[in-house]
């Protein structure tokens, strides 16, 4: 399935901190300092991005909800979870107003 690492997060086999901390903050903070070498006039870099960046968030949202059980709080558990799903109804409505406006992305 690929690396080790990787598969466990996957498969929920790693701890709910690991997951957050790892998979989740690790992974959106190199995004982001990724975002700053891009050009915004440049469009296919722009939308290259947003792809990378939403299939990074799809793997994210997958990595923490399978570990979300394995928190000794469960009240953690069900926060993350209650979380991913507000996430995934954010993320759903952004790409519905960005693909039926793309000049929202055009710079100023």
């Amino acid at each position: 399935m690929g690396p080790r690492w990787l598969a466990d997060a996957l498969s929920g086999k790693v701890s709910l901190a690991r997951a957050f901390w790892l998979y989740g903050l690790g992974i959106s903070v190199v995004y982001s300092l990724m975002g700053l070498l891009i050009d915004l006039q440049d469009r296919p870099a722009v939308a290259i991005y947003l792809i990378v960046g939403l299939a990074l968030g799809v793997l994210q949202t997958i990595i923490l909800w399978r570990n979300a059980s394995n928190s000794r709080s469960k009240f953690l558990g069900r926060l993350v979870r209650t979380a991913m799903v507000f996430g995934f109804i954010v993320v759903a409505i952004m790409l519905y107003v960005l693909f039926t406006n793309w000049s929202l992305l055009a710079a100023s």
